[in-house]
């Protein structure tokens, strides 16, 4: 054997071993052996397969785009307006129950037209008072009485303070200014004397409108 056979011999043997080694590498993976499997299309009938499915896939897509008929579509329009609606019925029906200004109490009597918005409008207006201004009627300026030196008289003092305890308003009270300052100053030092209760009325109170009433044990209501 001649030198030359025997260089070509090694080289080839050493060709083959990197292609074997190679293709070992690219087929290992099964992604791999798919991609060496599936050669990209380089042939004319290839380019012509691919066009091919290519153009029905669009064809399947636009017919399926096309299948929404404008009916359908215009039902699913309806169907979300109805649904925003019900939920914005829902939270002003929320919203005007708490601002409800009639408030029922239990063995009340009332008909559904009361419960409508205009019988509501009546009694917003029947619960607002006017505002009194200087040039309105203040009673204790009638009287002449200075609320700080009555502070004893928690019989005057409960009329100008709420079921809770709270002194209500001028625009309820319909004093000036400085008479409802008087007045306030009055409530506070008959509550921190010990005087008048600051969560509830007065017993002497509550006992004569019970006796009004008829509501005392062993008396009989007044006819």
């Amino acid at each position: 054997m001649s030198p030359d056979n025997g260089v070509l011999d090694k080289t080839t043997a050493r060709a083959e071993c990197d292609w074997s080694i190679s293709s070992r590498e690219q087929t290992s993976h099964p992604a791999r052996r798919t991609a060496a499997a599936l050669p990209p299309p380089t042939g004319a009938s290839a380019l012509a397969a691919q066009a091919s499915r290519d153009s029905r896939y669009d064809i399947a897509e636009r017919i399926a785009r096309e299948s929404v008929t404008p009916h359908s579509q215009a039902y699913s329009q309806d169907k979300l307006e109805k649904e925003e609606k019900k939920d914005k019925d829902t939270g002003d029906r929320k919203a005007m129950e708490q601002q409800i200004p009639r408030r029922y109490k239990p063995g009340d009597v009332y008909a559904p037209h009361d419960l409508s918005g205009n019988e509501m409008a009546k009694w917003k207006k029947l619960r607002r008072k006017p505002r009194v201004g200087s040039h309105g009627t203040d009673v204790l300026d009638s009287l002449g009485v200075d609320p700080r030196k009555h502070y004893k008289n928690f019989s005057m003092m409960a009329e100008y303070v709420t079921e809770m305890g709270r002194i209500k308003h001028r625009t309820e009270t319909g004093l000036r200014p400085v008479n409802q300052r008087r007045m306030a100053k009055a409530i506070r030092r008959a509550i921190g004397t010990g005087l008048m209760p600051s969560v509830y009325r007065h017993p002497e109170l509550l006992r004569d409108e019970m006796a009004m009433r008829g509501q005392l044990p062993g008396q009989q209501r007044p006819r």
